[in-house]
């Protein structure tokens, strides 16, 4: 028999609006759809309503007369959204065929998803193995009381990682989606668990308003004095069926715990999205920080519910002006560090500011694994993938984009040609083997700085420049080097080491093309 978990949260946009700002969740909250003191209140919170606020009836203006201290706000549908997808990777990490319905529901195949519950069953007594008809019912009712243990730690699970995402839901199980989303609205404790074959008893003491009838089903219902489930259920199907028409049989098969049509799971993308619609234009950056501080917790909330990091961060800002600025942060290593994150975001945002007032923030997520990482024996920890990408952006703020990364090799025969590739971490080389002597490095000169060189019968005598010169005591040279030659960027180079006075040994090159005299690297 399959078995439908339910996982849904009550009044969605008030929950996904103190989901964006947390400061709400204990205020009386009364949400609108349009703004001005006759917007019509669509939502309050638990809170408001014990005021008086009554939505769909009260407009802001009426609100705020019965509630002195109502806080009134605009709905935000990027929120609910966001929330809503929420909800269903939390459902996707414990089940793979889930489906999204509306209001805030998501329900899941909890058949498939008994393994990730460990519970410990009473084991089988050893005179049950006899055979006998008591000991056949005793392992029944084992079985039974094992598999509802097993169910209720699942919807446990499933409002626990609810709760890490921001959201308090509610869960419950049963034979059929209807079944399962009337227990987990009327869950005393936020979880329930309907037995298999209980399914009637359960749904008998329900109002009948669970169902949201149509009015004029639900007045003709209440004028043959059905008020309760177990009412409707005990009406005959057919004869329904031909008074109150196809609404009023799906209403009677709904009340006996049927559905209409089998669960229908539905695929998710693996990017991870968390906007926000703001109430006023954002135009400075500290702001507009604080508020993308709240949507990358909820991102990383949601990205650590299957253990992942984020790989690459997008940003898109809707501007005042109506226009729409995208931007990506590319990191150097997934992540789970809030504070790495918001560093490279930073960085992005000083490097390039708006161009307008900010009046809408959404970021994007897309997770990867996170790299783990051999450490040797016979050498030092290299630096963390987070600091590591704090550095990186930094650096690309500082310096620029293109001149950030590792060097790559280009396909020309230009001395010093070379070109700037992302950098990523190479893994560990094997220890030098012993009896390697010193090698000699140049550090080379990223641009080659200009000297002047003095010369005595065609050799180089003395250099001076900046920072460096004194007289050659020590000269080897030339190397002529011509390349290009076919196109208008011809190279054509004398290349000379230098050992100067000063200590220093010197690459040096004179361009025969204008004479001057160039410093392209140190030898360390």
């Amino acid at each position: 028999m399959p078995r439908i978990a339910c996982l849904l949260v009550l009044d969605l946009p008030v929950a996904a609006a103190c989901r964006a700002d947390p400061e709400l969740a204990d205020l009386p909250l009364a949400l609108t759809e349009g703004s001005g003191p006759h917007a019509r209140v669509l939502a309050a919170s638990r809170a408001a309503r014990a005021c008086g606020v009554r939505p769909g009836f009260h407009t802001a203006a009426q609100a705020r007369a019965v509630a002195a201290d109502l806080v009134v706000r605009r709905r935000d549908l990027a929120a609910e959204h966001s929330a809503v997808l929420a909800l269903a990777e939390v459902a996707a990490s414990v089940a793979s065929r889930i489906e999204v319905a509306a209001g805030g529901t998501v329900f899941l195949d909890a058949t498939g998803a008994h393994h990730l519950v460990v519970t410990r069953v009473p084991p089988h007594s050893p005179r049950d193995s006899r055979g006998s008809h008591d000991a056949s019912s005793r392992r029944g009712v084992q079985d039974r009381v094992g598999c509802e243990r097993v169910e209720a730690g699942l919807a446990t699970a499933l409002v626990a990682r609810a709760a890490r995402v921001g959201l308090a839901a509610r869960a419950g199980v049963g034979a059929s989606m209807t079944v399962a989303r009337l227990a987990a609205t009327h869950a005393a404790d936020g979880v329930e668990v309907v037995a298999a074959g209980t399914e009637r008893g359960f749904l008998a003491p329900l109002p009948l308003a669970c169902l949201a009838p149509d009015p004029a089903l639900a007045a003709t219902l209440e004028r043959w004095g059905i008020r309760r489930l177990g009412d409707l259920a005990r009406l005959p199907l057919a004869e329904v069926a031909t008074r109150l028409g196809p609404a009023g049989a799906a209403l009677v098969r709904a009340a006996r715990g049927e559905d209409e049509r089998p669960l229908a799971p539905q695929p998710f993308a693996g990017r991870i999205e968390e906007a926000i619609g703001l109430e006023y234009a954002l135009d400075t950056l500290e702001p507009l920080l604080f508020v993308l501080r709240g949507l990358v917790e909820r991102a990383v909330a949601r990205v650590g519910l299957e253990g992942i990091g984020c790989a690459r961060l997008g940003v898109t800002l809707g501007l005042d002006d109506r226009s729409c600025d995208e931007r990506e942060v590319p990191l150097a290593a997934p992540t789970r560090e809030v504070k790495t994150l918001l560093t490279c975001l930073r960085v992005e945002l000083e490097a390039r500011p708006p161009r307008a007032a900010v009046v809408r923030l959404a970021i994007t997520a897309v997770p990867e694994v996170v790299r783990a990482a051999q450490l040797g024996l016979f050498h030092p920890p290299g630096p963390a993938p987070e600091r590591l990408a704090t550095t990186l952006a930094r650096l690309a703020a500082l310096c620029g984009t293109d001149r950030v990364g590792a060097p790559a090799v280009v396909d020309s025969h230009r001395p010093g040609a070379a070109a700037v590739a992302p950098f990523t971490l190479p893994p560990a080389s094997p220890p030098p083997a012993a009896g390697n002597g010193c090698k000699l490095v140049i550090r080379a000169f990223r641009p080659p700085r200009a000297v002047e060189v003095f010369c005595n019968r065609d050799r180089p005598d003395f250099v001076r420049g900046d920072g460096l010169g004194g007289r050659v005591v020590g000269a080897a040279g030339p190397w002529r080097v011509v390349s290009e030659w076919w196109s208008e960027a011809a190279c054509a180079r004398d290349y000379y080491d230098l050992e100067l006075s000063d200590g220093g040994v010197y690459r040096c090159y004179r361009d025969l093309g204008s004479g001057s005299w160039r410093v392209d690297g140190i030898y360390d």
